[in-house]
This record gives C-alpha cells, sequence and structure tokens, in this order.
C-alpha cells in the first residue's frame, strides 16, 4: 500500500517528462501585440527563473533590433541568500540550453555539483529507496530523459554573468500609467517604468499579490520538513556516492518520513589529489514528517522545534527506524549543525486566476504556480514558462 506521501512524489503521471512533452498549462500567456524593439520589459526578481528569462532576452537581442530590459531583486547582493540547495532540471533541460547565449551553455558544467560525474555522464537515475526494505523501489534511468544536476547557487551565479541587476529592491505598488506602461514602485523611493512587468518574484510574490488581491496565499501543505548541508569525509561519500552520483529520495511507507539526500559540491579528482583526499564532499540532507496528531506517538501534530539543537535531536529521533545507510546519514548529523525550516507551500493556479492588465503584467515561475520539492519540478517549470512567455512577446527569429 503506497503511503500519501509516496504519491505525493511519484504523482499520477510518468516521471519524469520527456523532452519536449510540455505539462499542460492552466494559465496561458496573455494575449498582445508582439513587444516592439522600443519597448521596456521590467523583471522582478532574479531567481533562476528571472535570470533565464534576462539571458533569453539577451540571445534574441543577438540577431534582433534590441529589446531593453531590467532586473530588480530584494536580496541585498548576490551572497544574499547563502549557499542555497541543489536544482535538477531534466525534461525542460533542451528548453533551458536554447533560451541561453552559447556561451553560457559551454559554461553550464562550472555549475555542476559533481563535475568529474557529469564530465563522464554519470548524471543519476532519480532512485527512490523504500526505508524499511533499502530497496530502490523507482527509478528514471538516464536514457528515458536526459538531465544536469546543478548545485542552484552556482547556476544562479552563473546565469548573472552579463547582467545588470539593481539590488535592494523591494516592490510595494505596481501602477498602470495608461495603455502601454506600468510603472513599479519600490520600498527604497525609486519607481521604474515600463511596457511589461513580469513576477519572476518567487513562491511569496508581490507581485502575484498585485494581480491576486484576494487569492495570493500560499496552501500550507501538512507537513513540515527541516535541510540541513553536511560535510561528510571522502570514505563516506564515496559509499553513498555509489548509490547515486547526484541525489536519491526515500521514503519510510511505516510512518511517512522521507529523506532527499543530495551532492553539492563534490571536490574533483585533480582537488583532491592537491588536498591528499583530505577534503570532504558538500552534501545536502532533507528530512520530512507529517503534521498529523498522532505521528510519533504524540497526541498533537510535531511542529518545528526552535533551537537548531533540538531540530537536530528530533530528526535523528523520529529516523531511528531506518534501515542502514539511509540511517546513517542523519544519525551523522554533527551536533552543531544549523537545520533550516524549510516551508512546503503550493499555489495551484486556476484558470482565469489572474487579469494581465491589458498584457502588461503577468508572472512565470514559482510566483505563478508555486509548488513543494518532492518531483524536483519547480525549475524545469520555470523554464517552459519563458520559452512560453517569449514565443508570442518576442516572436522574431525565436
Amino acid at each position: 500500500m503506497r503511503s500519501p506521501l509516496f504519491a505525493r512524489i511519484i504523482g499520477p503521471g510518468n516521471f519524469p517528462l520527456t523532452e519536449g512533452q510540455l505539462p499542460r498549462s492552466l494559465n496561458k500567456p496573455p494575449s498582445a501585440p508582439a513587444v516592439g524593439s522600443d519597448s521596456h520589459i521590467l523583471i522582478i526578481g532574479a531567481g533562476v527563473t528571472g535570470l533565464v528569462l534576462a539571458q533569453a532576452i539577451r540571445k534574441r537581442n543577438q540577431s534582433n533590433p534590441p529589446i531593453t530590459f531590467s532586473i530588480y531583486e530584494r536580496d541585498a547582493d548576490p551572497l544574499a541568500r547563502g549557499a542555497g540547495w541543489g536544482l535538477t532540471l531534466h525534461w525542460a533541460l533542451g528548453q533551458f540550453k536554447s533560451l541561453l547565449p552559447g556561451y553560457l551553455v559551454e559554461r553550464l558544467h562550472e555549475a555542476c555539483g559533481d563535475k568529474d560525474s557529469a564530465a563522464r555522464g554519470e548524471l543519476g537515475n532519480f532512485k527512490l529507496f523504500n526505508l524499511q526494505t533499502g530497496q530502490d523501489d523507482f527509478m528514471t534511468p538516464l536514457g528515458d530523459s536526459p538531465r544536469h544536476r546543478f548545485a542552484g547557487e552556482d547556476l544562479r551565479r552563473l546565469l548573472m554573468d552579463g547582467l545588470d541587476i539593481e539590488w535592494s529592491k523591494n516592490l510595494v505598488d505596481i501602477q498602470e500609467l495608461d495603455s502601454d506602461e506600468v510603472e513599479a514602485k519600490f520600498s527604497d523611493g525609486t519607481s521604474a517604468k515600463g511596457n511589461i512587468l513580469v513576477g519572476c518574484d518567487g513562491s511569496r510574490s508581490r507581485v502575484r499579490r498585485f494581480l491576486c488581491p484576494t487569492n495570493y496565499t500560499n496552501k500550507v501543505v501538512p507537513v513540515r520538513l527541516l535541510g540541513t548541508t553536511v560535510p561528510y569525509p571522502q570514505e563516506k561519500y564515496k559509499k553513498i556516492h555509489a548509490l547515486d552520483p547526484c541525489f536519491f529520495q526515500c521514503c519510510d511507507p511505516a510512518s511517512d518520513t522521507f529523506m532527499f539526500y543530495g551532492f553539492l559540491h563534490v571536490l574533483t579528482a585533480k582537488e583532491q589529489e592537491a588536498a591528499n583526499g583530505s577534503l570532504p564532499a558538500t552534501c545536502q540532507v532533507l528530512t520530512s514528517w507529517p503534521y498529523k496528531a498522532g505521528f510519533f506517538g504524540q497526541p498533537e501534530p510535531s511542529e518545528v522545534p526552535e533551537t537548531n539543537a533540538g531540530r537536530v535531536t528530533w530528526i535523528k529521533s523520529i529516523t531511528s527506524s531506518w534501515i542502514e545507510p539511509f540511517r546513517g546519514l542523519v544519525q551523522d548529523i554533527p551536533k552543531g549543525a544549523e537545520p533550516k525550516v524549510i516551508s512546503l507551500e503550493d499555489w495551484p493556479p486556476r484558470k482565469g486566476s489572474w487579469d494581465n492588465h491589458g498584457g502588461k503584467v503577468t508572472l512565470i515561475g514559482d510566483a505563478a504556480h508555486a509548488m513543494t520539492m518532492y518531483r524536483g519540478e519547480a525549475a524545469n517549470h520555470g523554464v517552459a514558462d519563458v520559452r512560453v512567455f517569449l514565443e508570442p512577446f518576442l516572436p522574431e527569429n525565436h
């Protein structure tokens, strides 16, 4: 009998989609004339989706009259988000590469979490292990779906190349000036005008709040999740690396607990040789549990402990019955680790969820359809959104 969490991970259809197979969109792009060369696009948000959009416009401008754009990000600087997590591009990988300038495609290996494995073509099998039996109940071999596994922050830094991003820009209001122009206002008193404003500002989008004033809040999923990064010495991570060179997921059908384990940064053979094999690999360990009464013998739903020490103790306690080697991956988390709360929320858009104000304001990526991380879909949908957005608005030679 499959658990509810297991069903959420696997989903109702085949996973992942194959290249060229696009998911059905619930919100069509706004119908409007193609943008002219005198137009200006305001991109709100410099996450992966916003940066891909900006780079796609740069590529389009190489062979067409240039369309100007500007990018506004609420973070104070490129390092404000910290190391971040990994992300995988699979069914949208071909679209992703087609949207980028050629020189960036050639440099994508720089953002891979494990460069040596990627160079050998070892790109993972999307395994899902059973934490009671230790068996890999599901997997998606490489031939079924090309994929690249990136360190999210490294990919974001690469996608910033050649872009002029305005930092510390917290959006507070959007105003329509006339039939052809919109204005974004920021908390520092500045403003920017353009012909189209695209909200790429994540799952808690300010642009979405403007477009959907009565329906912008996310739906909280009844699951709690903690994630932390852990350095593992070479002799340990090599054993785990043999299970899968990118990442794997694990589900306990007895308790509905879950683990995601991925490699964020694995040193190359040359780097290890220079350090006499003494450098650890940086890995990410995410653990979740159902937020419901009765879990782990507790009469009330179990909330996330407030302190880091309490969080480490908690995740070790709820995973103590897992089979090895997965149990040890959690039990070896050091006492000084700083597990972060990852809010599991989604915002399923319905057709007609927002008014695009005559084609002047719209949403893409997590701003348009926030989703939980279990299926690794969000970045892929963001890339597909960029492609769909560009087709009606910037059709020339694209």
